[in-house]
């Protein structure tokens, strides 16, 4: 039978819609705010999913909103630099999370049957086990994809990551215990969901087959490239930070800087001057809501006809410097340089 054809004969269709849309703009939105880093619901989304619908069905709820997710992002998807790749692992990590809700379905239908103090209890060690499992494959990824392939660097990838798995197990708290627990418990008390209760071989055997495939792709390939020993860390290589050059009166001043959620040009400047010890200099007005620099290490605009200018990735933006917001592989210059008069 056609996957079209099951969904349509189990009324699965609905559900699996429902699912990608919560997991594709719940991803958007978060991302797109100021939710701490990690912050995310496509975890609950994919083991919601691999409890009701059927294997071979749940198992593409999470890599189908992570797609969509990413192209409302932006994000490139399969294709680029050793970064991008990346998606690679958390396509993986999701798949893997299916695969063991779905291989332990009855489980965790009887340990969140009920809401009560136990129960809640068995939420929260699922969704902060299920995170630990997550992160420590990604993580992988981000050594085996921009790290030398040695045991420090590994320490070094993981060591990094703590404030973000931080994030991640806060959210894996939250959600399983106020979005998992009541929804499961509530189904299982009125059966106003139908769960599919017998699993055939075939079905679990898609969902450990696409899993496998995944995990395969992540670990061949063009992420065999092993990075140089210089890349050993994030603010070594311009494809994992933001490169910025500062072009002065007779000094030149080049730095390596992770960029995280919310960071500007200005911020990056910012960091640069407290790491390399430089003055800098600014100036915020009011009536344009933005900051304007009035000197970076002792070069103050106006001198000799000269002006503090920035670019990013070669181009000259035409708004304030505490406006444009970065990521990590942009390139970005402040020249002290005369201003054109036309």
């Amino acid at each position: 039978m056609r996957i079209k054809d099951m969904l349509l004969a189990t009324n699965q269709l609905p559900l699996m819609i429902g699912l990608i849309f919560i997991g594709t703009f719940g991803r958007y939105l978060f991302v797109s705010s100021d939710v701490p880093p990690n912050f995310e619901i496509i975890m609950v989304t994919t083991f919601l999913a691999a409890i009701f619908l059927k294997p071979a069905i749940a198992v593409f709820v999470p890599l189908i909103s992570m797609i969509f997710s990413d192209l409302l992002l932006g994000n490139p998807i399969f294709v680029g630099n050793q970064m991008n790749r990346i998606v690679l692992f958390t396509y993986s990590g999701f798949a893997m999370i299916s695969l063991i809700t779905v291989f332990n379905q009855d489980r965790f239908r009887r340990g969140l049957g009920e809401v009560k103090l136990r129960n809640l209890g068995i939420a929260m060690g699922v969704g902060i086990g299920f995170v630990l499992i997550y992160d420590v494959w990604t993580n992988i990824g981000w050594w085996y994809l921009l790290y030398p392939h040695t045991a420090n660097s590994l320490v070094l990838v993981f060591t990094a990551g703590i404030p973000f798995m931080i994030n991640h197990i806060l959210s894996g708290i939250i959600t399983f215990t106020v979005i998992a627990l009541p929804i499961v418990s509530y189904s299982a008390r009125k059966h106003k969901i139908v769960i599919p209760t017998r699993l055939r071989k075939a079905h679990r055997l898609i969902v450990a087959a696409v899993a496998i495939c995944l995990i395969i792709l992540s670990l061949t390939g063009t992420a065999m490239q092993i990075p140089r020993k210089g890349e050993i860390w994030f603010e070594k290589t311009d494809e994992t930070s933001v490169k910025i050059v500062v072009l002065g009166d007779g000094c030149t001043i080049e730095d390596n800087i992770f960029a995280y959620d919310g960071d500007t040009v200005f911020s990056i400047l910012k960091k640069c001057s407290a790491r390399n010890d430089f003055s800098l200099n600014y100036t915020y007005y009011e009536q344009f809501d933005s900051i304007m620099i009035d000197s970076i290490n002792g070069d103050i605009n106006g001198d000799n006809g000269r002006y503090w200018q920035y670019y990013v990735n070669g181009e000259l933006p035409m708004i304030g410097c505490d406006k444009y917001m970065v990521s990590n592989g942009d390139h970005i210059e402040w020249s002290f340089e005369t201003i054109p008069l036309s």
